[in-house]
């Protein structure tokens, strides 16, 4: 089961070829249409073009069932070359970038260590995944899960029901498990996802330097979003991870920092104009319509950020200024909402109603991974909570020094509202504010049995994209960079509690030390290296495009080893053993040495919730949960044997791995689902697994099951339509 050579090469060369081709056009692209950004914040609007390139080229084949490697590689390559022709030939020569305030060298040095020393964390447990697999929760539920059905189907359009959960995933936007899906459409495995998280690691860091870069306080900002992006939480669910927070959080801040680096005419360096360029607008709507079409939370900073710039443009702009933020949005956002519209009749099937008017929406069980409550439910009155669960948990997400954090994100988004005297700080202040109240709003912010909020701490990351707005705001405060003295020492406060940070999170795992610094080069050293080389003339700039050609070469060669060491090790037994002791250990290492067979799962969340452990070595088992459909694109347990059996059938399935009862709610034997099906002559038993909260079994499926046989007793059960 191990990866060809010859696939690699395939893959490698065709990645490649789209990053080359796609950072083609977003750099002649963005020369066309915001010629007026220069520097950091010129990389930053070309790398998110170049992102959006991908992500509407993979939506476009994907529409039409394309999704393969040749027009995968053909339409980025096709969309990439078209853009740097276009902008080549259309853009202004020379460019001219507005002028910035000069920033210390020491300042600068500072703040890339600080990067460098955040990314090699980072690399300890992403080098761990690539070798032995992702176990994040929501990773193995859904992120992987629809990334896989996006390559088997080489479609888009389709949704892919995973569980009978109220929570209906299959409607969230998809676009990180898009961009995951790619990896597996190109080398035919996943061995390239939990190296994602660090390019986008380096797009928030990046975007955290260019908020502060127009004001010369650049290396302030940059080690501010630190405090969020090294933060327990965000390490812990995201390094090495399929989840799409970070890519989020990474967006959210680039939309930003476009905006605040787009005023044209200024008197000074350092003075900030009213009037945005047209150009930064589009491309800041662009990044903004990303974070959308990543996750749901997003709409709401997305959308105050886009609303608040265009109420506060000047008169006369404001049409201008909608529309090019709106068609940026709207461009790489508008995907995932209009298929929801052609599925559910709704681009939000998740909201049911605004007020007496009713929407489409699914009809759900109320089932949820834990009982919802909102971190507003506890907001007064509830003492040992807080105790007990929230102020604990947030020292574990955010380090010790917590509560100071939390300060300074509230006083840089308030201050940025009252006091900066600038409508676009003040909408950023804004959006800040306002995702923290979403967030404190939110159902599963403090899910859990009533007094025990056992999802705090994993949704805290919910609460990180306001923290990141709020903390790039502070250092940008007028008060704290005055001169010279203030804003050294805001740089020197900030880092000393970014150290404090560092030193207080899980140690490295020293075997990976090498590979860690190696990929600290290649996300931190190289570009630095070929962006200052690449100023001093062509033969700095091709000494600069030597180094960097010299570092891709042996990262490539390097990866063939990490391919073939994820394929023979990864969701094996013996780390299984280590990293997913509550599952059913041994059916998951069964299924993880089948390739191309089709597996149906009912029952427990065991199986719902770790589902993509079921796709084998190579991801290319069918595994779909098996429910009964509903209107307006819902999935429920199934209500019956005979509709069970039916739906066994429908799906052509080679194996069924499930569990005694439908689920894990306190009535769950009102769906007995192994009784429904264990007497039929069609099914060979394979194993029977011990585990909580359900024993699991597998059997083989020799042929049609017979709806007919359900007969009397517990097969012919027929539980009412719905829980509760």
């Amino acid at each position: 089961m191990s990866p060809g050579l010859g696939s690699y090469i395939a893959g490698s060369a065709g990645l490649v070829g789209i990053a080359g081709a796609l950072l083609a056009g977003g750099y002649w692209l963005r020369r066309w249409v915001a010629p007026e950004l220069g520097g950091a914040v010129a990389r930053l609007a070309e790398l998110v073009l170049a992102t959006s390139t991908l992500v509407v080229a993979l939506e476009l084949v994907g529409s039409f069932g394309l999704l393969e490697r040749g027009w995968v590689i053909g339409a980025c390559l096709a969309a990439g070359c078209g853009e740097a022709i276009l902008g080549h030939s259309r853009c202004p020569s020379p460019a001219r970038a507005a002028p910035v305030p000069r920033v210390p060298l020491w300042a600068t040095l500072l703040a890339l260590g600080a990067a460098s020393v955040l990314v090699a964390q980072w690399c300890s447990p992403t080098l761990l995944n690539v070798g032995q697999g992702i176990f994040g929760g929501d990773a193995t539920w859904y992120h992987l899960p629809f990334a896989a059905r996006f390559a088997q189907l080489h479609s888009t359009w389709q949704l892919h029901f995973t569980d009978p959960l109220q929570l209906s995933a299959w409607f969230y936007p998809a676009s990180s498990e898009l961009l995951h899906s790619a990896g597996i459409v190109l080398f035919g495995s996943d061995w390239l996802s939990p190296l994602l998280n660090l390019g986008w690691l380096a797009l928030a860091m990046l975007g955290g330097y260019c908020v502060g870069r127009p004001f010369g306080v650049g290396p302030s900002t940059l080690i501010a979003s630190m405090l969020v992006l090294g933060s327990g939480i965000l390490i812990e669910s995201q390094a090495g991870d399929a989840g799409n927070d970070l890519m989020a959080i990474a967006l959210l801040i680039a939309m930003a920092a476009l905006l605040l680096n787009g005023r044209v005419e200024r008197d000074a360096p350092g003075e900030q104009p009213a009037r945005l360029g047209t150009g930064p607008l589009a491309i800041a709507g662009l990044a903004g319509g990303l974070a959308a079409s990543v996750k749901l939370t997003m709409l709401a900073p997305v959308g105050a950020v886009v609303l608040g710039v265009v109420l506060l443009a000047e008169r006369g702009r404001r049409v201008r200024t909608a529309a090019a933020l709106g068609a940026g949005s709207l461009i790489t956002g508008g995907y995932w909402y209009l298929r929801n519209l052609a599925h559910a009749g709704s681009p939000l099937p998740q909201i049911g109603g605004l007020g007496p008017i009713g929407l489409p929406h699914p009809d759900q069980m109320p089932l949820y991974p834990r009982d919802p409550h909102s971190v507003a439910h506890y907001l007064l009155g509830h003492p040992g909570v807080y105790r007990e669960w929230i102020v604990p948990q947030l020292g574990q997400a955010f380090g010790p020094l917590f509560w100071l954090i939390l300060g300074i994100a509230l006083l840089g988004a308030v201050h940025a509202i009252v006091a900066s005297h600038d409508r676009v700080l003040a909408t950023i202040g804004a959006a800040a504010l306002i995702t923290a109240a979403v967030y404190v709003l939110l159902p599963l912010s403090a899910a859990g049995p009533e007094g025990e909020l056992k999802g705090f701490f994993s949704n805290t990351r919910y609460l990180a994209p306001a923290l990141a707005l709020g903390l790039v705001l502070a250092p940008v405060a007028r008060p704290l960079r005055a001169n010279r003295v203030r804003t050294a020492a805001t740089l020197l406060a900030l880092a000393a509690i970014c150290a404090l940070g560092t030193i207080a999170r899980a140690p490295w795992y020293s075997h990976y030390t090498a590979g860690a610094a190696l990929l600290t080069l290649g996300v931190v050293g190289a570009p630095v290296a070929i962006e200052v080389l690449g100023r001093r003339g062509k033969r700095a700039r091709a000494v600069a495009l030597a180094g960097g050609g010299v570092v891709l070469a042996l990262i490539l060669a390097l990866g063939r080893g990490q391919e073939l060491r994820h394929s023979w090790v990864h969701y094996s037994r013996g780390v299984l053993s280590r990293r997913a002791t509550r599952n059913p250990l041994a059916t998951f290492a069964w299924a993880r040495e089948l390739s191309h067979r089709r597996i149906a799962i009912a029952g427990s969340g065991e199986l719902f919730f770790a589902q993509y452990l079921f796709y084998g070595a190579d991801a290319s088992n069918w595994v779909q949960y098996v429910g009964e459909p509903g209107a307006h694109g819902g999935y429920r347990v199934a209500s019956g044997c005979r509709v069970l059996r039916r739906q066994i059938n429908r799906g052509r399935f080679d194996f069924l791995v499930i569990s005694r009862w439908g689920d894990d709610a306190p009535d769950r034997r009102r769906f007995p689902i192994r009784a429904w099906v264990r007497t039929d002559p069609a099914l060979e038993r394979i194993r029977r697994e011990d585990v909580r909260p359900q024993a699991v079994w597998t059997y083989r499926i020799e042929g049609r099951l017979d709806p007919a046989g359900c007969g009397g007793g517990a097969a012919a059960a027929q539980p009412p339509e719905s829980l509760g």
